[in-house]
């Protein structure tokens, strides 16, 4: 049979286990103080550890979110600034290409020339652009710098690969041909002079496309083939003034028109716009085929060879390494009749190292910046916009214009006209303004997102306190409250401890 302590026994059998636990609380309510934190695991939280864990993973979400909008924006306000920058030198350069700027001089290079050499090299330094080890304009291959040297685009590598130089003289032999006329053929007897294209058809040198008099005394009589011919007849002495109008397509897409006006007989004058009005039909036909074929050489040596750098240009920077750049086939060149095929990579250079896939340059980077939304952020270099920057840039790079040369400065005015042309970025052309409009309208997305999100992580933040919070004002009433009632335990245990029964009676 076992007695239970009762009384003041039963009291002391029992304060020591009541005095262990309230200390034991005091200690969790000290931590809390010095924490804020109300459990140091989710399991000492109770039923909330439910509420916590949903809260926490969501807060989780939010904050890789959050990162990855704060890395796109970054990489989109760099890229943003570089394709601004580019904007500003493309716009220079049309400037610096303004009528009567030509100077001749001992390299055989103007000044706009020399900046359009720099601005080449500061375009080339902005899309190499690198953060964080990742290449901007290099779509999804992050990791390759997009672009090679510009000595190297130039020049070649010196191992067989051709650069823009070599590629613009092979286009350029093969347009104006072995005789120099652009691949025309000039000729006619008696009365009559003819201009006929090239046979067989092929895309290189002049195209006829026309012709017109403002006289009956030259009646032209032109056929539009291909290949396209034309037959000028002098059905009598043409009126001093009179003029024939030969218009000619050439390769890069544009028109030129050569004027050849006639000029009273024992007169002098240039035989690339006007000839001498003869004795008679025949002699004036004479005078008016030699003035064809100086009009027409003429043309070759200025507008013709302009373009040939135009088209060498853009098929040099359309290359990438899945599609190699078109090249005249040969040599010889100045004969080639085969259509432009593309080069390997083991005789051309490739200036283009990055992603070329078909699919848009934005989407070959992107930011989740929530559950539904993803924000494209890539770029590539090779980019029409730029391409074309590029292309006029290494053209006035390249070229030179000899003092001792009297086409140079038709040569050049022909040149800065492309030029000028092709940077205003018309027919329909991808513009810089494009690409920095889509860059922007992704930082507006990831500013808008990250605005959300922030506000939907203070609330939840909020609600995550209540749960896994508390107020140090409460804990240290508790404290304090503990704290008395321990020191009246301690008191009422020693009081007793003393008590014997002889203390009692």
């Amino acid at each position: 049979m076992t007695i239970s302590a009762y009384g003041s026994g039963a009291y002391r059998a029992a304060t020591p286990n009541r005095l262990v636990s309230t200390r034991n609380e005091l200690s969790d309510l000290e931590r809390q103080l010095s924490t804020q934190q109300r459990a140091e695991s989710y399991g000492d939280l109770g039923m909330d550890r439910r509420v916590s864990l949903d809260l926490n993973g969501k807060v989780s979400t939010l904050d890789a979110w959050l990162e990855g909008i704060t890395r796109g924006n970054v990489n989109l306000k760099i890229s943003s600034q570089a394709v601004e920058n580019y904007a500003k030198l493309t716009s220079e350069t049309v400037n610096d290409t303004r009528s009567n700027t030509y100077i001749p001089s001992s390299t055989g290079r103007s000044a706009p020339q020399v900046l359009a050499e720099e601005k080449f090299k500061q375009t080339l330094d902005l899309l190499n652009t690198q953060v964080n080890g990742r290449y901007l304009f290099s779509g999804k291959t992050s990791d390759v710098q997009p672009t090679t040297t510009y000595a190297e685009m130039i020049e070649g590598d010196g191992a067989g690969r051709a650069g823009l130089r070599q590629m613009i003289d092979e286009r350029r032999l093969a347009d104006l041909g072995a005789t120099g006329l652009g691949r025309l053929t000039t000729g006619g007897a008696g009365a009559t002079a003819t201009i006929a294209d090239a046979t067989p058809v092929h895309s290189y040198g002049f195209k006829l496309a026309g012709a017109s008099s403002s006289s009956a005394a030259l009646a032209p009589t032109f056929t539009a083939g291909p290949p396209a011919d034309l037959s000028v007849t002098v059905a009598s002495l043409p009126a001093v003034g009179d003029t024939l109008r030969v218009k000619l397509d050439l390769p890069d897409g544009t028109q030129e028109e050569i004027v050849l006006t006639a000029r009273a007989p024992g007169t002098t004058g240039s035989a690339a716009d006007s000839f001498e009005i003869g004795t008679d039909v025949n002699t004036t036909a004479a005078n008016l085929r030699a003035s064809i074929s100086a009009a027409i050489g003429k043309e070759a040596a200025t507008t013709l060879s302009a373009s040939s750098s135009q088209v060498a240009a853009r098929n040099f920077f359309a290359g990438s390494t899945s599609s190699p750049p078109l090249r005249v086939p040969g040599p010889p060149y100045d004969t080639a009749t085969a259509a432009p095929a593309a080069g390997t990579a083991a005789n051309t250079v490739i200036w283009y190292k990055g992603d070329d896939g078909s699919d848009p340059a934005r989407s070959t980077a992107s930011v989740q910046v929530d559950k539904g939304q993803i924000v494209g952020t890539g770029a590539r270099a090779n980019e029409e916009a730029f391409r074309i920057g590029l292309a006029q840039f290494a053209v006035m790079a390249v070229e030179t214009f000899p003092a001792t040369d009297a086409n140079s400065q038709a040569r050049y005015e022909a040149m800065t006209a492309r030029v000028s042309d092709r940077l205003a970025f018309g027919n329909g052309a991808q513009k810089p303004a494009e690409i920095i409009t889509e860059l922007g309208s992704a930082q507006t997305a990831l500013a808008r997102a990250k605005e959300r999100h922030e506000s939907t992580k203070n609330y939840l933040t909020n609600a995550l306190s209540d749960v896994e919070t508390v107020s140090k004002e409460e804990v240290a009433v508790q404290i304090l409250a503990l704290q008395t009632q321990l020191q009246a335990s301690y008191e009422t245990t020693s009081i007793l401890s003393k008590l014997t029964l002889t203390n009692y009676l």
